[in-house]
């Protein structure tokens, strides 16, 4: 437990909270010391969650996802999607504990009363998930990762759930299995289906209408003109950040890009020019869906340069 008090810890947490909650932290406001708390935290679970097999890690970007499930639907045919939703109003921490040989009681202690920040949609809870996900759920994962093993099945797993990939559903871990050749399911932001032997995926339509539903919002709100824009661009930069990577949204994105520019065109770029230079023009954007193979692990690595490697804390991510 001593670890989480050294200097070092703390100044960089301090450093961190500054950095994307300068407002809270500026007031001293306890979000920034609830923050605080648990990026310490997460500077030690996050090189033990490196040795979790079949974990998403936070530093993987979203093509990562998309790549196993080509691989496993495109390769080794394994086309049932099997899904496991973890509850966190019922997670204990010492099970994880222990399958992370993780031995300090006062520590464990520690990161239970954390997860009293992990309820809810805020971004407080949402980000308590984020940094406490590997350990929570490891030993979980482990269980179900030793049953898919005995049916050849692909996993991935995160802090809200566990996926699998299959040539054929299996029981035993509790999980909701989808025939992709037969309807289409909705993974993450994404919709997917198998079609001639070969995994498609798209935008959901949960994420198109969020979308549409922010720009609304944006241009109804009383903001500044400025602030309006920032809005909408921070939305479609959440939506692009999904679908940059989803081989068969790039349709969707030209077609929700003339929506957007419509509405920002007449509420926004009419009125006030000089903005126009400022919007995130989703046509404009690079698309990557080239298989990605992520390095085990950012933490340590020499060529992570420092705006990379702090961009990995980013709780807005």
């Amino acid at each position: 437990m001593r670890y989480l008090e050294r200097d070092s810890f703390q100044n960089v947490a301090g450093a961190l909270v500054e950095r994307y909650m300068p407002r809270s932290s500026r007031k001293q406001l306890e979000i920034a010391e609830v923050f605080g708390e648990l990026y310490a935290v997460w500077f030690v679970l996050a090189p033990i969650a490196n040795g979790a097999q079949g974990y998403w890690r936070p530093w993987w970007c979203p093509g990562v996802f998309t790549s196993w499930m080509r691989i496993e639907a495109n390769r080794f045919h394994r086309c049932w999607l099997g899904h496991v939703g973890y509850d966190w109003t019922t997670t204990q921490i010492a099970p994880g504990a222990a399958a992370a040989r993780i031995t300090d009681e006062a520590f464990i202690a520690h990161v239970q009363c954390l997860l009293d920040h992990a309820a809810g949609g805020t971004l407080r809870a949402s980000f308590a998930r984020y940094v406490l996900g590997s350990l929570a759920w490891r030993h979980l994962a482990e269980t179900t990762l030793s049953v898919a093993r005995e049916y050849r099945a692909g996993m991935m797993w995160n802090e809200d759930g566990c996926w699998l990939m299959s040539a054929k559903p299996f029981e035993g871990v509790g999980a909701v299995w989808t025939d992709l050749r037969e309807q289409p399911a909705k993974v993450l932001a994404w919709e997917a289906h198998v079609a001639k032997g070969l995994l498609y995926a798209r935008m959901h339509d949960v994420s198109v209408q969020r979308l549409k539903e922010s720009v609304r919002t944006a241009l109804a709100s009383d903001a500044s003109p400025e602030h309006k824009l920032r809005r909408i661009n921070a939305a479609a930069r959440s939506f692009y950040h999904f679908a940059r990577y989803a081989f068969d949204a790039r349709q969707q994105a030209q077609e929700l890009e003339a929506w957007i520019w419509r509405r920002v065109n007449r509420h926004i770029v009419q009125t006030t020019p000089p903005l126009t230079g400022r919007y995130f023009n989703l046509r404009h954007v690079p698309w990557d869906t080239r298989l990605h193979f992520e390095r085990k692990s950012y933490l340590l690595d020499k060529d992570v340069s420092e705006e990379q490697w702090i961009n990995l804390w980013n709780p807005h991510r």
